[in-house]
């Protein structure tokens, strides 16, 4: 398809993302996005939940180079195509992959939309949520659309000078002396430990993730259960703190070049062992040793939570785009605009949002004890 676009004058849609490996690899995730839009992630992604989504990748060239990705999935919504982020829920970052996003000003992202949804089967309408304002110090040209603030913000931390020392400037004088104290009294138990678990010990240790998964928060479902299992050993890093070998925390990563991204943490839920904050001595292990791998970045998604702010102190700010690319999708839009400015309202009450939570893990408990 030709384009009259300075910044691209052609664009091709895949319908099965391996096809546009080789666009992808030029338009480096690791350059150009995050662990969300890596090959590991979302070819992952799609051997798990792909029946759900159709892929629908945009690949905009000029000259011939590639020069845009989007990775994106269409859905209906009765006569409606959506097009949306491929990734789903588990993906905290949504980001398309430009090659020089600096390039493309607010008409140009339009035009390569509007073309996306030229081609046979194209989306009605685009809602792309959970775009990062920026990254890696550059404005994300999706948010030159018309945009509204996303519904939470993500929570991030440069990695700077030695670990002991990036940690005290992190943590105050008090929390380090808690830590301490909490740490203290499970050694008093037994022996403490904390290794990156090895592929051969991925299932094992994803076992108790999940058991832990199932007793503090809500169990987790049979496809997602299948996919963190594929994913381990492709990008996916099990971060591990064990007292006397028993995994007591566990933290799921992305590396990312040389940004480390969490995608999942569960701790032991006895209350003599979660009273301790195994949680929290797992980050500080773990912020550690990503400054020894010389890493200097780390992220916790999106999300308000205590741990989130302690260690990650800088707030990433996001944004959600519906843009219509027909007429059917300019008369829905207000409709998914709605619905997302809803989403927003009930997450910045912080009671209303307890109250949600709260009902969840309810709901979670009845379906476990059925």
């Amino acid at each position: 398809m030709k384009n009259r676009s300075q910044k691209f004058d052609s664009v091709e849609v895949f319908r099965d993302p391996r096809d546009a490996l080789d666009c992808w690899r030029v338009l480096s995730p690791e350059r150009c996005g995050s662990f969300y839009q890596s090959e590991a992630f979302l070819l992952s992604w799609l051997e798990v939940f792909g029946a759900a989504v159709e892929p629908f990748f945009i690949v905009a060239r000029s000259a011939g180079v590639p020069v845009a990705l989007l990775p994106l999935g269409v859905r209906r919504v009765g006569p409606l195509r959506v097009a949306e982020f491929w990734g789903g829920k588990h993906a905290n970052y949504n980001l398309g992959l430009f090659r020089d996003p600096d390039a493309f000003a607010a008409e140009d992202v339009a035009a390569l939309l509007r073309a996306g949804g030229r081609t046979p089967g194209g989306p009605h309408l685009y809602r792309l949520v959970a775009l990062p304002r920026s990254w890696n110090g550059v404005e994300n040209p999706l948010t030159r659309l018309p945009n509204r603030p996303g519904a939470s913000p993500a929570y991030c931390t440069a990695l700077a000078g030695d670990g002991e020392v990036f940690l005290a400037q992190k943590l105050s004088a008090d929390t380090r002396k808690k830590l301490r104290k909490k740490e203290k009294r499970l050694t008093d138990r037994g022996a403490l430990s904390y290794f990156r678990a090895p592929p051969e010990q991925a299932d094992a240790v994803l076992d108790v993730y999940f058991a832990h998964k199932r007793r503090n928060y809500a169990a987790g479902s049979a496809a997602e259960t299948a996919f963190y299992r594929r994913l381990a050993g492709q990008g996916l890093e099990l971060h591990v703190l064990a007292l006397d070998e028993r995994p007591i925390a566990i933290l799921g990563v992305g590396l990312n070049g040389a940004r480390l991204q969490g995608l999942f943490i569960a701790y032991d839920p006895d209350p003599e062992i979660a009273k301790s904050s195994p949680g929290d001595l797992l980050l500080t292990r773990v912020l550690r040793d990503a400054r020894a791998r010389g890493l200097t970045c780390f992220d916790l998604g999106l999300g308000e939570a205590r741990y989130k702010a302690m260690f990650c102190g800088e707030r990433e700010a996001m944004a959600d785009v519906v843009f219509a690319a027909t007429w059917l999708g300019a008369l829905t839009a207000p409709v998914f605009w709605a619905q997302l400015q809803a989403k927003a309202a009930i997450k910045s009450n912080a009671r209303v949002w307890g109250a949600v939570q709260r009902l969840r893990r309810a709901v979670s408990r009845a379906r476990n004890l059925a």
